[in-house]
């Protein structure tokens, strides 16, 4: 079953992790197209500033949770949420290039030029790791002209946020064959392998954030939003209202 919250204002979708392969599938069958978000602190931080963004995120389609402070903020307002609902922009996109390939859907990856992972490397790694897949790859400045000439029912913009998510609502229905488009963030990088995911022993304790700012010290800036500046947001919500909605 699908449930839907709110966290400072932001949609926030919860379900169970076995029942996200059958929407995704639904999605597809459909005659409708569908953007997919992946919430956590650093969007909900983004959004009370970023008004367009924030429509964006509650006009998607489904928003799950990339981010264990939301399951943290749901859990302080007495929802029965656990880190295992949460669902991240690498587990969305393995499911649906498993559900691409046992049903010959077309995927369109969208890669940020100036990011650690290139377009031209992460087409080999794509066409070594999934030979069968039929897909292609751009970046920021010819995806929408690529995408209009391959037609793909499966796109995944990792612009970074808000631009990725941004640039979906505004071209997704200039490309009519697109069912399903989610902004996916780093994940081309963890894909890639120029970027490690957090230890099991981190990703099972939320502390994903600990690692990236040990293996990463530059991205504190980031952090402080994701981390400190989500909770103060909350606090102060709360201590306003008495109980903060989410």
């Amino acid at each position: 079953m699908l449930k839907e919250y709110q966290v400072l204002g932001v949609k926030v979708n919860v379900m169970e992790k076995y029942l996200l392969r059958e929407y995704l599938k639904n999605f597809l069958n459909s005659d409708t197209q569908n953007q997919i978000v992946t919430i956590n602190p650093e969007f909900v931080v983004t959004a009370q500033k970023n008004q367009k963004f924030k429509n964006v995120l509650n006009n998607s389609s489904l928003a799950t949770i990339d981010g264990t402070g939301i399951i943290q903020a749901l859990q302080l307002a007495g929802h029965k949420v656990s880190l295992d609902q949460r669902i991240t922009g690498v587990e969305l996109t393995e499911i649906l290039l498993d559900i691409a390939i046992c049903q010959n859907y077309k995927i369109m990856f969208c890669l940020n030029s100036q990011g650690l992972t290139k377009p031209d490397v992460f087409f080999m790694h794509i066409k070594e790791k999934y030979p069968t897949l039929d897909f292609q790859v751009a970046d920021e400045h010819d995806a929408l002209t690529k995408a209009q000439a391959f037609l793909p029912e499966i796109l995944f913009v990792g612009f970074g946020a808000p631009k990725q998510d941004l640039w979906i609502a505004e071209n997704i229905d200039k490309i009519s064959s697109v069912r399903i488009a989610a902004g996916v963030g780093g994940t081309f990088d963890f894909m890639s392998g120029r970027q490690k995911r957090a230890p099991k022993t981190f990703r099972s304790f939320g502390l994903e954030w600990l690692w990236r700012l040990i293996k990463q010290p530059w991205r504190l800036a980031r952090i402080n939003r994701a981390i400190f500046v989500f909770y103060l947001l909350i606090l102060k919500n709360r201590l306003k209202n008495h109980k903060y909605e989410a």
